[in-house]
């Protein structure tokens, strides 16, 4: 308890990459906004210094680009006002979803660096607003990079904030740095809710907001720090040009709490300078509630989760070409990439009519922009991989005849010659030797399209004219880490293992028969651990199809009520009326066995879809049970969801998943008030009860519920029905900026393993890598050089996972691994090709530090 005498204000533009207005327009907005700001600094240089205007950038994605187009005089300026810390930038790219990988979290920070190193800009601090987490990994990253403070501005609508709010407190790592954090009000406080800069209104709006902190136990300051948009502009808005004489007179009137303009940059200091040793530790994930939005878009999020491997893929692939002299990679162009990749996983999906008018003109252009971001990140991505996939293969192979386009004047045979390669080209771009199963893609003569690999292009497209048939053809065989190999044509997969009787397939490791009725799993038989995993909730099997509706006069406001007059906004409703269907008709196919897998398939036809069918498969001698949906959607606006169920025969449950990037235990790894009605997964996400579990990897959708179906709980904390994993595949509960409704082809698909113990984290990461990770498959090369290659060597039981990259200056590779246990790693590194002549530890954004032994 303590008076509060200050009371400071930020004045920055909320920023939404869309939502407001079409995208590329908000793009150019702010960068308007600064020179604005710059001219308000200025004009208001005779005023009390209190009042002097004071802006914050509040991230560097639109700092950087405008200082990418501004005239030298115009740098000039604001260099001016940043070095006496008038105007400041804060150190986010943008506003962030746990969508990310770890690479773009830390690409995410490269502006830092570049701001710092080309305009010699002070960096200290970071800002996320409207989003109601921050992935647990800045903490790590943020101290490495010099960003010694970061402020939170949750926007609690449909979500919730840590308490106490406001408040700060010292996050510490998963590695053990620490972060200061200040837990602040939403961002449109100081205009909107204290009122401040209007007479009208702010003597009734402000006095009890500053009383409830005085007598309040948990707020030992006497200051306020409080964020301020534009009073009508709320997001995306510009300058606040009447603040700078409302503090002036409020000042001059002798009021309290006195006013003052600051900046993130001011309030590091004085929480440092007064109140460090004061401020309690915290440790955990602030984890978003907003993270379900990504369900809203089910096909595009399914796009970008696999454009996020492809681009790991690439990038491991131009590191083994710069190591071998050949340094083709474009840091430009993967810099694209990974932007456009980083605006779709940004947390703006589209519009606030996007719900209110799914079918305006404001509505639609804007999705196409968000999804496009999407796409282009895809189409660059897998462009980058077959550029450098080729190049690769042409240091150890020459590529057979080339095709020619036919117009129907040739025979197919003639235009494309039989092929004199025997044998596939198998890149493996993850750490360990893997043994694989890999389609032969279709005979294309290298024809369009030139920037994707033949075995990422659907079979059976018509481009190039008539071609002769290319049979199906899977040829199985082991290729090493982070190396490549030439597979025989003729190593067809055994298949000894794989059998199939009525509902029921098997190989070596399992037995999976299904229930004729609904057509989910009734068995899975674990042949090694002699145990039967399939199990049911609410009656519903392992793979099964579940939709959801709501049905009430009160449309989303029956999900949460909405009231901007309340401390949260709103509330959480947990009497929402939930409606749930399964599928009307099942019909199961009959079990086969083909190129090395047995597969069963179930088409249904259910409430919210025109139809759909699931395959279950087992591939020969792989323990990995694969579930592959594909949803024909119908677009539907009022309230609905699809789960597919994954119950499981086990005792009292424990989960672990990977959430943000990071091995993480709920409830314990998480902050006060964060999301447990769902969380958003990585790769892979377990459940085990100490002398068993599954390992299950969503290759599309990010979202499950843990236990059973949380979604109206509004949980404190997770609360467990038992073994059960719910991938909430899509949804549209949003009542603004995410699509209102989601139709078409939508693919669904899982990857399931079993163990004995308890869940380990690296066997489940690498696990969730392998399903995840695809191998590169080329045809038509003639080989020439060895059989087999490696790039980097490390122990093939490290826990650990290992990526590299080429370097930003393209001055060597940067090779980053990731400690997946809890102790101290040693994970020695060794290049079967060309040795490196130094290696130096970096910064995360690629500064050297230390110099590291070479042997």
């Amino acid at each position: 308890m303590a008076a509060i005498r200050t009371l400071y204000l930020v004045n920055h533009s909320h920023t939404d990459i869309g939502f407001t207005d079409y995208q590329d327009l908000c793009f150019r907005q702010h960068q308007e906004f600064i020179d604005q700001a710059l001219d308000l600094i200025e004009a208001t240089q005779s005023y009390p210094a209190e009042a002097q205007y004071r802006w914050t950038c509040e991230v560097t994605g639109m700092t950087e680009k405008w200082f990418q187009r501004a005239s030298p005089a115009r740098i000039e300026r604001f260099q001016h006002w940043n070095r006496l810390g008038i105007i400041d930038v804060a150190g986010m790219q943008y506003n962030h979803t746990p969508m990310q990988t770890i690479e773009q979290m830390i690409r995410s920070l490269y502006p830092i660096q570049r701001l710092r190193d080309g305009y010699d800009l002070a960096i200290s601090t970071a800002m996320q607003c409207d989003v109601n987490g921050i992935s647990w990994l800045y903490a790590d990253l943020l101290p490495q990079v010099g960003v010694e403070l970061v402020t939170m501005a949750v926007n609690p609508l449909r979500g919730n904030v840590p308490k106490p709010l406001p408040g700060a407190f010292w996050w510490e790592g998963l590695a053990g740095n620490k972060v200061l954090a200040w837990n602040g009000f939403h961002y449109l406080w100081g205009r909107s809710i204290a009122k401040l800069g209007d007479w009208r209104f702010v003597d009734e709006s402000l006095p009890p907001i500053i009383a409830g902190l005085e007598a309040s136990d948990d707020y030992p300051f006497d200051f306020l720090y409080a964020q301020s948009t534009h009073p009508i502009r709320v997001d995306n808005g510009p300058p606040d040009r009447r603040m700078p004489d409302f503090v002036r007179d409020w000042n001059a009137q002798g009021r309290s709490p006195r006013l003052v303009f600051t900046t993130p940059a001011a309030l590091n200091r004085m929480l440092r300078d007064d109140y460090a040793g004061l401020l309690p530790t915290r440790r955990g994930d602030w984890l978003d509630w907003w993270s379900d939005g990504v369900a809203s878009s089910a096909y595009e999020t399914g796009v970008s989760r696999g454009t996020h491997e492809h681009l790991a893929m690439a990038e491991l692939i131009g590191s083994w070409l710069t190591s071998e002299g050949l340094p083709i990679w474009s840091a430009e162009r993967a810099a694209h990439a990974y932007e456009q990749a980083t605006l779709y996983d940004e947390h703006t999906w589209g519009a606030f009519a996007s719900v209110a008018a799914p079918n305006s003109l404001w509505t639609k252009a804007q999705w196409s922009r968000k999804a496009n971001y999407g796409y282009t990140a895809s189409a660059e991505a897998l462009d980058l991989l077959s550029q450098g996939a080729r190049a690769l293969a042409s240091t150890v192979a020459d590529q057979d005849t080339e095709g020619m386009f036919n117009l129907g004047d040739l025979e197919p045979r003639a235009a494309y010659p039989a092929p004199r390669a025997d044998s596939l080209l198998v890149i493996n771009t993850l750490p360990w030797p893997r043994p694989v199963h890999v389609t032969e893609p279709e005979q294309r003569g290298r024809a369009a399209p030139a920037g994707v690999l033949e075995c990422f292009f659907p079979r059976d497209v018509p481009w190039g004219g008539d071609r002769p048939g290319t049979p199906m053809r899977v040829v199985s065989g082991e290729v090493p880490g982070f190396g490549y190999a030439f597979l025989p044509l003729s190593a067809q997969p055994p298949g000894g293992d794989l059998a199939v009787s009525t509902n029921t397939i098997e190989n070596a490791h399992y037995r999976v028969r299904l229930n004729p009725e609904t057509g989910a799993i009734a068995e899975w038989f674990d042949k090694t651990l002699s145990h039967d995993f399939a199990a049911t909730y609410q009656d519903w099997g392992i793979g099964q199809y579940i939709y959801e509706r709501v049905d009430s006069p009160e449309d989303r406001q029956a999900l949460f009520w909405g009231d901007f007059s309340m401390d949260d906004f709103g509330y959480g409703r947990t009497d929402t009326p939930w409606q749930r269907w399964t599928a009307s008709t099942v019909t199961v196919g009959e079990p086969a066995i083909e190129h090395g897998r047995a597969t069963i398939a179930v088409t249904i036809a259910a409430p919210g879809i025109r139809g759909a069918r699931c395959v279950y498969a087992l591939e020969s001698g792989a323990k990995s049970l694969a579930i592959d949906w594909l949803l024909d959607k119908e677009h539907q606006t009022g309230i609905e969801a699809v789960f597919i169920a994954f119950p499981f025969n086990l005792g009292a449950p424990r989960f672990r998943a990977d959430v943000n990037g990071v091995p993480f235990s709920p409830n314990k790894d998480q902050l006060p008030n964060t999301v447990r009605d769902w969380y958003p997964i990585g790769r892979w996400v377990n459940v085990s009860d100490g002398e068993r579990g599954v390992t299950m990897v969503p290759l599309d959708a990010p979202l499950v519920h843990l236990g059973g179906i949380t979604t109206g709980k509004w949980a404190k904390e997770l609360e467990l029905d038992g073994p059960t994993i719910m991938s909430w595949a899509l949804h549209n509960h949003w009542m603004v900026n995410f699509q209102a409704s989601q139709g078409g082809e939508i693919p669904q698909r899982y990857r399931l393993t079993t163990h004995a113990g308890a869940c380990e984290d690296a066997t489940a990461a690498r696990f969730g890598a392998e399903q995840a990770t695809p191998p590169v498959v080329l045809r038509d090369y003639l080989r020439t050089g060895p059989e087999t290659g490696r790039f980097l060597d490390l122990p093939g039981d490290a826990p650990a996972l290992v990526t590299a990259k080429p370097a930003e200056d393209g001055d060597g590779i940067i090779v980053r691994v990731q400690n997946l246990t809890e102790r101290e790693l040693t994970v020695p590194l060794s290049f079967p090709g060309p040795a490196p002549v130094s290696a130096v530890m970096t910064s995360p954004v690629e500064v050297n530090e230390s110099e590291l032994r070479v042997a």
